[in-house]
């Protein structure tokens, strides 16, 4: 029999280190993550507001978990209010395929009820810019009427290295379950659940197309005009920094082991 004492290491130790190999995500063992780069909320990572994104490389972990965190907020700011909001577009899509946001993803989309739009432009604005992000209104995007119903609005939220684009609907899924008495449908994203449309895989496969398992950059990326087409996949864009641990190339343009903590490539 025999023990180890293993020396505990802070995560400054190794900052220099992440710096050489520019490491942004080290994920140990035991499971601990350390963080490096531009991720929110440490102090050794203080001074480094944005990493770049760049066609043909998977986003920066710390970016990725930088824009979870902010859509978090507003789904959770949103339930606890009473609010209806339901994840949409590419984020519904990257929780569908990830659970999380997609490793190329150049924005969010989050769409909430219009009846809301006053409530939730005077509720959020304080505490959106306590959290360091902003809020940008548009009232007169607010349009009468939709079987009787507003509809319309629009806001976009700012944080240091993405926009989350939200946009009014007149009439929500979640809200017609909540006037049945009946709980929303939820997807696991980034660890939290958070209200989704019924069926949200379906949604996804209406939207994107019936291959929308196998994955394709965002529409900017990939040279399309606009982000209302079917899904093309084929394989990723050449690496511009061949041999980088971000190159997409490097990966197989399906499945999702791939791009998750612990991977067989």
């Amino acid at each position: 029999m025999f023990n180890i004492n293993t020396r505990k290491v802070d995560d400054e130790s190794y900052v220099e280190l992440a710096k050489k190999w520019d490491i942004k995500k080290w994920v140990e063992s035991d499971g601990q993550v350390r963080w490096y780069g531009c991720r929110r909320g440490y102090r050794h990572n203080q001074g480094t507001s944005k990493c770049s994104l760049t066609k043909g490389l998977g986003n920066p972990p710390c970016e990725l978990e930088n824009l979870a965190d902010a859509i978090k907020f507003i789904m959770r700011e949103c339930e606890k209010a009473g609010l209806f909001c339901e994840l949409q577009e590419g984020t519904l899509l990257g929780a569908v395929k990830f659970n999380k946001v997609l490793p190329w993803e150049r924005d969010a989309d989050i769409t909430f009820l219009t009846a809301n739009y006053t409530a939730f432009k005077n509720l959020m604005r304080p505490k959106l810019i306590e959290q360091g992000y902003s809020l940008t209104t548009y009232d007169t995007s607010v349009r009468c009427c939709l079987e009787g119903r507003q509809t319309g609005g629009q806001f976009l939220i700012g944080t240091p290295s993405f926009t989350i684009e939200m946009y009014g609907q007149y009439m929500m899924e979640s809200e017609i379950l909540a006037a049945r008495g009946q709980p929303s449908t939820k997807i696991n994203f980034a660890g939290e659940w958070v209200n989704v449309v019924r069926n949200p895989g379906l949604y996804a496969r209406n939207r994107y197309g019936p291959n929308h398992f196998r994955h394709a950059e965002h529409w900017r990326d990939a040279g399309s005009a606009t982000g209302w087409v079917f899904y093309r996949p084929s394989h990723f864009t050449k690496c511009p920094t061949p041999g980088h641990s971000a190159c997409l190339d490097q990966y197989p343009a399906d499945g999702n082991i791939q791009f998750s903590d612990y991977t067989t490539l």
